[in-house]
């Protein structure tokens, strides 16, 4: 049963803060307007945000009957999933040094084109800007 809500009774009702019950409505996946005094009264099915979070609540949730079931056959075993996020990890993590030594060399090449244009500068102040820049 849909109902209008103010941001704080939708929150409660969703279990979700009233910052982002006002996100939803900007992006346009909760259907709200404005009263008269200018705060936001949200339409929400109350039936059904109760429900969900009353499916939330029970130990058969999703989350954790899956985390509390042993793994079938083929399937990767916690430690096996600890370990290849752990690998992931150390990808990431060499990932990120290589993206830092290729930054490095991009500026170096952009610092040599600079360079060898002003060279090719017939004007003194250009070559005299780069020389300040350089403390040269």
């Amino acid at each position: 049963m849909l109902e209008q809500l103010t941001l704080i009774e939708a929150g409660q009702a969703l279990g979700i803060s009233p910052d982002a019950v006002r996100m939803r409505i900007k992006r346009g996946s909760m259907q709200a307007e404005k009263d008269a005094e200018g705060r936001w009264l949200v339409w929400v099915d109350v039936e059904q945000a109760a429900a969900e979070r009353e499916a939330e609540r029970e130990p058969d949730a999703i989350g954790e009957r899956d985390l509390e079931r042993e793994p079938e056959q083929g399937e990767p075993g916690a430690e096996a999933l600890r370990a290849q996020i752990e690998a992931l990890e150390e990808r990431i993590g060499e990932l990120k040094e290589e993206r830092d030594f290729l930054r490095r060399q991009v500026d170096t090449l952009i610092f040599a084109q600079g360079m060898a244009a002003q060279k090719a500068l017939p004007n003194p102040e250009r070559r005299g800007l780069w020389a300040r820049l350089l403390g040269r």
